[in-house]
């Protein structure tokens, strides 16, 4: 009886320890992972089974496009974005079947646009994006990872993507065990980044191009597993805003062409489908302002592409309102209050220029457009003296755009800073043309702030570019000459975004820093 008893505390603390050496494993695999903008977003596996009542599948264009926060807020609509990059016909397919099996969703909206390529197989990185925050030992990432690999692929990769990304170790930041951005926003991509797309010209047929047939196949087995499981489909086909490196006019028309022929196997099996190639010009889209890079959508335009599906939806589909209800909309319910956090940092994290950065503190830190976020707390100083040569008068017009009056182009001496509290303008150092260092102090919920800007010179009192942002203790700006942002939820103390401006450089680059 006594070996019994030892035999059984040395299997069950076996067990403990290969639990636990499992569980430090998986957190390490997800933790190796390349942080990417167009993966799976992990989060939905963490609701409870038949949560979300409309699910959307496709590729970068509704990952741009449709916003599930905003369709929950507007239409009571709970949904997820399973969108990932270059996403296939294919793939699509297995997420429909994923969705199924987990949520039963009364309405799957599947974008067709990657109809055109009739893929076989997906690049390697691709299958990435769809896989590697899949359940391992989901039967439909498994399937996924067999069939739509290239022939003679080592899989182990794929399988165990630990294997793919051993060689992150390095790299790794304080960022990378934290949320990806997408958690918060239900698997869209918010961005505030701006570069005017530029119109194709009004499509024609091109003779020879049909629905090639893998995709005709698999739009067909996903159109008969929605009947199977007595779940809606709704194709939809989002086109490119507008020209750019990878096709023109001519791989537009092939886009337009097959999308008639999607629209003809839709009409064969009774389904609706919203070909958008017929009616993008009638929504209205501001190409200088709602185009992310020319070709995708930007927070702007899918406001505007968001608002357009959720009313189709609420029109046409019986669902419920799940605002309020109780249980896992609780927590929906909580995140969309924070929402306008979420999208704000979400948009400053992604920005490339002084043009990107500028247009989310407009949105969502200035009294003057819109409703400024309460809960953020914007604090930015200058490092060095303003070149006017490179921060002309209208590059400085963008800054004063959200919320602050000094035109920067013309200041004179090393220090400027301001301060911005829920949209509200507190403070802004005041030039009058004399040389002097600045600074401010204030508290903002738990938040406790020091921020200067310019330094005396010991001795002679000559005025030295300098920059500091200090939070409760914690430094935020660096030695670099430039304009210097942190930017926080005064609710929680969380840092939204830290980030430098380099006004020194034709290209005013934004370089985020939050680790």
């Amino acid at each position: 009886m006594e070996n019994l008893k030892t035999w059984l505390r040395r299997a069950a603390g076996t067990a403990v320890f290969l639990a636990i050496l499992t569980a430090m494993v998986l957190r390490l695999d997800s933790a190796l992972k390349l942080v990417q903008e167009y993966n799976l977003c992990g989060r939905y596996y963490e609701y409870p089974d038949d949560t979300f009542d409309v699910t959307f599948l496709g590729s970068s264009f509704p990952l741009n496009a449709i916003y599930p926060m905003e369709l929950y807020r507007d239409f009571g609509i709970a949904s997820y974005n399973l969108a990932t990059g270059n996403q296939s016909i294919e793939a699509s397919y297995y997420l429909a079947r994923e969705s199924i099996e987990k949520d039963h969703p009364a309405l799957i909206v599947m974008d067709c646009n990657m109809a055109w390529t009739g893929q076989e197989t997906m690049k390697t990185e691709y299958i990435h994006f769809i896989t590697d925050t899949m359940p391992y030992l989901s039967k439909n990432r498994l399937e996924m990872i067999r069939n739509l690999a290239a022939e003679g692929e080592d899989l182990k990769p794929l399988l165990f993507p630990l294997i793919a990304y051993h060689s992150r170790w390095q790299e790794l930041t304080y960022e990378d065990w934290l949320p990806q951005a997408k958690d918060m926003v239900y698997g869209c991509k918010v961005t505030s980044r701006v570069q005017a797309a530029i119109p194709f010209s009004d499509p024609e047929k091109e003779e020879g191009v049909l629905l090639p047939g893998t995709s005709a196949e698999y739009l067909q087995k996903t159109i008969d597993l929605c009947k199977e499981n007595d779940t809606k489909l709704l194709l939809i086909n989002i086109p490119p805003l507008g020209k750019n490196m990878f096709f023109g006019q001519s791989g537009f028309n092939t886009r337009w062409t097959v999308s008639q022929e999607v629209g003809k196997l839709a009409a064969q099996n009774d389904i609706p489908y919203l070909d958008f190639f017929s009616a993008w010009d009638e929504l209205g889209f501001d190409l200088e302002k709602e185009s992310m890079d020319g070709e995708h959508l930007n927070r702007w335009g899918a406001a505007r592409f968001t608002a357009v599906i959720g009313s189709y939806i609420k029109e046409h589909y019986d669902l419920p309102d799940r605002r309020g209800s109780g249980g896992a909309y609780d927590v929906i319910d909580r995140d969309l209050e924070k929402y306008p956090v979420s999208r704000m940092r979400d948009s400053l994290r992604r920005a490339s220029c002084l043009q990107d950065y500028a247009a989310t503190l407009k949105s969502d830190a200035s009294e003057a457009e819109g409703e400024p976020v309460e809960d953020a707390l914007v604090l930015i100083t200058l490092n060095g003296k303003v070149d006017d040569r490179i921060l002309t008068p209208e590059q400085a017009e963008i800054i004063r755009d959200f919320g602050v009056k000094q035109d920067l182009s013309r200041l004179e001496g090393h220090s400027w800073l301001a301060v911005i509290d829920g949209g509200r303008l507190v403070y802004e150092t005041v030039s009058g043309g004399e040389e002097a260092a600045d600074s401010f102090e204030g508290t903002a919920g738990g938040l406790r702030y020091i921020v200067t800007s310019g330094r005396a010179e010991e001795g002679t009192g000559k005025i030295l570019s300098d920059a500091s942002i200090r939070v409760n203790s914690m430094e935020y700006a660096s030695d670099q000459r430039g304009l210097h942002f942190a930017v926080f939820d005064k609710s929680d103390g969380e840092l939204m975004d830290a980030c430098w401006l380099d006004i020194f450089s034709q290209e005013l680059s934004c370089y985020h820093n939050n680790h």
